[in-house]
């Protein structure tokens, strides 16, 4: 099993990372929310035992943001104090199990044997796991933005791949703007660097005219920091260049996954 450790405290990083590869797990610590989200993004994990009191983003958000990358993760939730009465719906909000400090190697041990018993059944629930339309999924009305042409066609042969139709390209941030307020896109993918108007341009127009639709910044790491102040201005997520395309591909399914629900919620249905 895959595992993800996020804790601020060296030595019980050091520790779990111990105890779960002598458990024979496959193992991936970090000090902070934030870089375990960037490693999600690429790549897969089952279960991550998280901190509750990490710097920047809290054990909580962290897992919250996680699981919008991918709902098949459950989390750990690691707290020197008693949190289960924090939690109004722990496994709504996919948290597994509360773990205590001090731990111990059994208690480590029975929540992964637990896990993985239950895992199968979850993963099949979780292919799909709001019961969205699979035909609105397809006909997903999808805008990618670049100037550079190359990757936009690259982008385009992996949605085409995964049978989305509904497609159009802009080559500028001005174009953009002009194509979403024709057909007012499910998705947008935007560059954050581009001629005449910018991603956060694109991104702060989409969010004002259409809330519930939803925008992938596409960054260079020079531009990771405005990539980041994206999200917190409404993006649902980043992807950097050069781009993992199985990451993009799994981003792709969660934003539009969301925007459907936003719309099926505001609906009623």
């Amino acid at each position: 099993m895959k595992i993800l450790i996020i804790d601020d405290d060296p030595g019980i990083r050091k520790y779990l990372e111990e105890v779960m590869e002598l458990m024979g797990h496959s193992v991936v610590s970090f000090k902070d929310g934030y870089d375990a989200i960037d490693h999600l993004r690429e790549h897969e994990a089952s279960l991550a035992y998280i901190d509750v009191k990490l710097p920047g983003i809290d054990g909580f958000q962290t897992l919250k943001k996680l699981r919008e990358i991918d709902p098949k993760l459950a989390g750990v939730i690691i707290s020197g104090n008693k949190v289960d009465d924090l939690l109004e719906s722990p496994v709504k909000d996919g948290v597994y199990i509360s773990l205590k400090k001090p731990f111990t190697v059994e208690q480590i041990e029975e929540i992964n044997k637990a896990y993985e018993n239950i895992r199968g059944p979850l993963e099949f629930i979780y292919d799909n796991p709001y019961r969205l339309d699979a035909e609105k999924l397809a006909q997903t009305k999808i805008l990618i933005a670049d100037d550079e042409k190359e990757i936009l066609n690259v982008i385009l042969t992996i949605l085409e791949d995964e049978k989305y139709s509904n497609i159009d390209k802009a080559l500028d941030g001005e174009q953009a703007i002009l194509e979403f307020n024709e057909k007012k896109h499910d998705l947008i993918i935007t560059d954050i660097v581009m001629p005449k108007r910018n991603g956060i341009d694109v991104l702060r127009h989409v969010k004002a005219v259409s809330p519930n639709s939803q925008v992938i910044i596409i960054t260079a790491n020079a531009d990771k920091d405005s990539a980041i102040t994206a999200v917190k201005l409404g993006a649902y997520d980043y992807i950097e260049k050069p781009l993992d395309l199985y990451a993009l591909s799994r981003i792709v399914k969660r934003a539009i996954e969301k925007k459907l629900l936003l719309d099926r919620d505001y609906d009623g249905k």
